[in-house]
């Protein structure tokens, strides 16, 4: 309960703030003919005072009918037919019971009666004169009705002049108007003079007439001299109440101010506030879920209706009195609305403080938010320029175009602007608009296509657009997904070639390991024969061994698990050393070596070991698919920043132009895989070269087989 009390008292101490901040000024050291109502009332009174006494203003019912009038006048009073037929109406029930009850005298008067009507109906219809005669007539009658009512008007200025006296002189025939006797020391006085006379300024602002077919001549009289009021005891009843009320309001309001001061001692210093009180509520914690943009609304709509019940409070308090009990309880009502909506203020404010402790939330919060979002959404119609502009050019034409045709709806003559708008902007923009929607509709079902893997026609690009652009991109993404899926059907013949591959290359020796297994266990087998099949499944496990460790290299090198320790070493040396290792197969090959290399040392940072892998492979690749008697030409240069081996030889194989395909797994250039070896040769040289960073390229022309690595030298 305290903590509501303490909520209730802030909230009641904040509205008398405010209250004392809205309304002390109109009270603080001031009197009561300082206020804006005794300013009103005097102002009326002066009005009343020229109109009704001092000067008033003549008034004619203008004689005058115009032609429009008389139009006007006979369409308000229907067609001819319309007004006979009522006429006839109008007496139908009253003869048809006469003729019932056999009067045929009250027939006979009746049906006089009704001829005269009608034939007055005709005149006035068809006579301009009988016409123009009951239009004055019933000006007339407007104007007597007016004067009853200004009359009325005149009772209301003699019971507000009561209390106030005047000497007065008409600045252009010198009459003098009196009333009372001017005191030395009065109550109230505003003095006239030449220069700021009392004259009529703005017509009958406060004592209307009311009727606005008769001409009135306002005078042009200009008065000086003094208005008083007395004593404060003479002044009228309206003066009085308004002295007395401005009175007690003015000490109200001090001792609200007292009041103000001693509460905030007393709440700071006796009742502290304890924000657990309400940050313990389950309230809160239902609170925190909301989004931050509907806390932010919750605390400005309830801060905003907050001040307005304020200011109906203080309007309330400080407006005429009319006394009862109705007054107090709009009162009490409007006191218990303002201190509710103070409350549910300041608690959404505790709330706000307690949730946003430091700024760093309130922004992450926000940035978070679903208005922040849309924000930034809205931003990316921006993303390009072009499209944004375009976008918000033609929502301003739709939004002009709109605006203009209602607005030539109510003024006609605006059409002379609107057609050449419509015709040179609207309609080409709304043109352009529906263009590019056109062309975007193509992209969208374009794009549909593609996701639905058809490769369809190749779209139209028109002009330099932003969605011409597009086209592009599409266009292009097109061609790589027609690269992708035939390179996809390659990979997958590859594939399939690499599995009858792997599986002839290694269940040929191990059929043949199989095979001699099975005769050496024949007993009568002799010693000779034995030795020759030991031999043979010798060769042929080294051979499967060699296969093995060959695709497990490659396999391990392709995923990158192999580790490098790189040195620098003398590549011309290695290209020698691994010659003069295989001068024997060279030699049996039949083939001649050609190296053509610096005379200085050609150094480059390589994994030894890997290296010597690399070299080997070649070499090896080049005695077994060379024509034999053929020469073999290795060559080493240095670029800018890598070095270059390039090794050529003549095929003994026909090759084909896919060179390609050649460096994939157990790719031979026999295809009839007569020859010795795994067919991994040239893919874990790829796989070396990729791991040192360089480039491997095979070049065949005609029989001409050509291998050149490029390696970074820095």
């Amino acid at each position: 309960m305290k903590k509501w009390m303490w909520l209730a008292g802030i909230s009641l101490l904040l509205l008398c703030v405010w209250t004392v901040m809205e309304k002390g000024s109109g009270y603080f050291g001031k009197a009561y003919t300082d206020t804006e109502d005794f300013r009103y009332d005097f102002d009326r009174f002066t009005d009343g005072l020229m109109l009704f006494e001092l000067a008033p203003p003549t008034f004619t019912v203008d004689q005058s009918v115009a032609s429009w009038e008389l139009d006007q006048y006979r369409m308000d009073n229907n067609s001819l037919t319309d007004q006979i037929q009522m006429v006839r109406d109008q007496y139908a029930d009253a003869i048809s019971a006469a003729e019932e009850e056999g009067d045929n005298s009250l027939v006979e008067e009746l049906e006089e009666q009704r001829g005269e009507e009608i034939s007055s109906v005709r005149e006035n219809f068809s006579d301009d004169e009988a016409a123009k005669k009951a239009i004055i007539e019933q000006r007339e009658a407007d104007y007597e009705e007016a004067l009853g009512q200004l009359a009325s008007q005149k009772a209301q200025f003699e019971g507000q002049a009561a209390g106030y006296v005047y000497q007065l002189r008409d600045l252009d025939s010198g009459e003098v108007f009196t009333k009372g006797t001017i005191s030395d020391e009065p109550f109230f006085e505003q003095i006239y003079s030449a220069q700021e006379p009392l004259y009529f300024s703005n017509g009958y602002w406060s004592f209307d007439f009311p009727y606005d077919d008769a001409s009135s001549t306002l005078a042009d009289n200009r008065f000086s001299g003094v208005i008083q009021i007395p004593e404060k005891g003479v002044a009228g009843a309206s003066v009085i109440s308004g002295i007395n009320q401005f009175q007690l309001l003015k000490f109200f309001l001090y001792f609200l101010l007292a009041a103000v001061a001693a509460s905030a001692w007393w709440l700071v210093k006796k009742r502290p506030v304890r924000t657990g009180w309400y940050t313990g509520l389950t309230s809160y914690h239902k609170w925190r879920k909301l989004p931050v943009e509907w806390k932010l609304i919750g605390f400005v709509v309830s801060t905003v209706f907050a001040l307005a019940v304020a200011n109906h409070f203080a309007a309330v308090l400080t407006r005429t009195w009319e006394g009862g009990s109705g007054f107090f309880l709009e009162v009490f009502i409007a006191l218990a609305l303002a201190v509710l909506f103070w409350s549910l203020t300041i608690l959404q404010a505790i709330w706000l403080w307690q949730h946003f402790e430091k700024w760093s939330f309130f922004k992450e919060e926000i940035q978070q938010s679903f208005t922040a979002s849309q924000v930034y959404s809205a931003q990316d119609a921006f993303l390009n320029r072009t499209i944004g502009f375009q976008m918000a050019w033609v929502l301003a034409v739709v939004f002009l175009w709109g605006a203009g045709t209602a607005f030539m709806i109510l003024q006609p003559v605006v059409v002379i602007i609107w057609l050449p708008a419509t015709l040179f902007i609207g309609l080409p923009s709304l043109l352009f608009l529906m263009t590019r929607f056109g062309y975007l509709n193509r992209l969208l079902k374009g794009t549909e296509q593609l996701a639905a893997g058809s490769m369809g026609a190749e779209l139209k690009v028109k002009g330099k657009s932003p969605l011409s652009r597009h086209a592009q991109h599409l266009n292009v993404l097109r061609e790589g997904y027609k690269a992708s899926v035939s390179e996809r059907a390659k990979s997958e013949r590859l594939k399939t070639e690499l599995i009858t591959n792997v599986s002839h290359d290694l269940r040929t020796p191990l059929t043949s390991i199989i095979t001699y297994t099975d005769l050496l266990k024949n007993e009568d087998l002799g010693i000779e024969e034995r030795r020759k099949y030991v031999d043979i499944l010798d060769r042929k496990s080294e051979r499967l061994k060699i296969l093995i460790e060959d695709l497990f290299e490659v396999s391990k090198m392709a995923s990158g698990n192999a580790e490098l320790s790189k040195q620098r070493l003398d590549m011309k040396q290695l290209v020698t050393q691994a010659l003069a290792e295989h001068e024997e197969a060279v030699q049996e090959a039949e083939l001649d070596v050609r190296v053509a290399a610096p005379d200085h040392p050609v150094y480059a940072s390589v994994d030894g070991q890997k290296w010597w892998r690399l070299l080997d492979n070649l070499i090896l690749n080049a005695t077994k698919y060379s024509l034999p008697g053929s020469r073999v030409y290795i060559a080493l240069t240095e670029r800018a920043g890598e070095l270059a081996m390039t090794m050529k030889n003549v095929t003994r194989y026909e090759l084909g132009d896919n060179t390609e395909e050649l460096l994939e797994r157990f790719k031979r250039g026999d295809t009839s895989r007569q020859t010795k070896g795994s067919g991994l040769g040239l893919a874990i040289a790829q796989s070396i070269v990729d791991l040192h960073g360089g480039q491997m390229k095979l070049e065949v022309d005609g029989d001409l087989f050509k291998v050149t690595v490029l390696l970074p030298n820095h």
